[in-house]
């Protein structure tokens, strides 16, 4: 069996990454986070990972054009017991510090209306990579001096959705089907601010795998406890497009920096609350 290079389409796409019906769909995943100092010093596992993307796929009837919204929650888990960590003590200055587990309240991607797919009879795959040089919107503030200096943030990230075939197809994608996708990601990119590494160079690398599925009760019983007890906005994914800026490290970082300097439980809550669209 072999792979065979083809373009798909955008709503193509949507099938795969999510629906055309615009329903809330999960990819649980989990994986590992390492870093590579470039220095003298030696790689590390540093963390184990354990998250959940939560999105839909929106149609602009105006345009046509179709958007990926959606919010996202990454643990940061002890790679010896699995835990999630509430400190960490950093291995190269010895500190000890509050643990800022992801949580994007917004994020969206507009889909390209062409997309390249490799193509086999029965399990086929997308790839979606991404390399960024972008400012540092915390390097020219004095006190995150020790936690993000860089003047430009540079990473690459690598997204490939492994599915059945006849999914392209379908004109309806059937629960098993919808149950099938999986994704594999791999990033390097820039330490996280939290992690207070005072300009060392080097950078993180993340690589974690996961899978698709359209209800809420199937995800890990962590996931869902954190969700339903401290971040019921987090249930579903956006409704629309909204009126404000996408979340970042660096972003979430700026305005929950007083939090986690007061040792705030992380994520933080995330309680219901009206969301203004485009």
């Amino acid at each position: 069996m072999s792979l065979a290079k083809s373009t798909i389409t955008d709503e193509q796409f949507v099938k795969v990454r999510c629906s055309t019906d615009g329903r809330t769909h999960y990819f649980e995943a989990t994986g590992s986070m390492y870093a590579q100092p470039m220095d003298d010093d030696e790689p590390l596992h540093l963390f184990d990972f354990l998250g959940v993307d939560i999105s839909r796929c929106i149609k602009d009837e105006a345009t046509s054009r179709w958007t990926l919204v959606s919010r996202k929650i990454t643990l940061y888990l002890d790679r010896q017991t699995g835990a999630i960590l509430k400190s960490w003590q950093n291995p190269w200055t010895g500190e000890t510090l509050n643990v800022l587990h992801r949580s994007y309240d917004y994020q969206e991607f507009q889909i390209p209306q062409k997309l390249i797919a490799y193509i086999a009879s029965e399990i086929s795959y997308i790839s979606l990579d991404f390399n960024a040089k972008l400012p540092n919107q915390l390097a020219n503030n004095p006190k995150y001096a020790d936690y993000s200096p860089e003047e430009y943030l540079r990473a690459s990230d690598s997204y490939k959705f492994i599915f059945p075939t006849k999914m392209l197809d379908d004109a309806e994608v059937s629960p098993s089907e919808n149950r099938s996708v999986a994704l594999s990601y791999y990033r390097m990119g820039p330490w996280e601010p939290w992690m207070k590494m005072k300009g060392k160079p080097g950078f993180l690398v993340l690589n974690y795998t996961g899978s698709k599925t359209d209800l809420f009760e199937e995800l890990d019983p962590t996931i869902k406890t954190i969700i339903e007890e401290r971040m019921p906005l987090f249930r579903e994914a956006p409704s629309c497009r909204l009126d404000r800026s996408i979340a970042t490290s660096w972003s979430r970082f700026e305005e929950q920096f007083d939090a986690y300097l007061r040792g705030e439980e992380f994520p933080l809550p995330a309680p219901m609350k009206d969301e203004p669209c485009l």
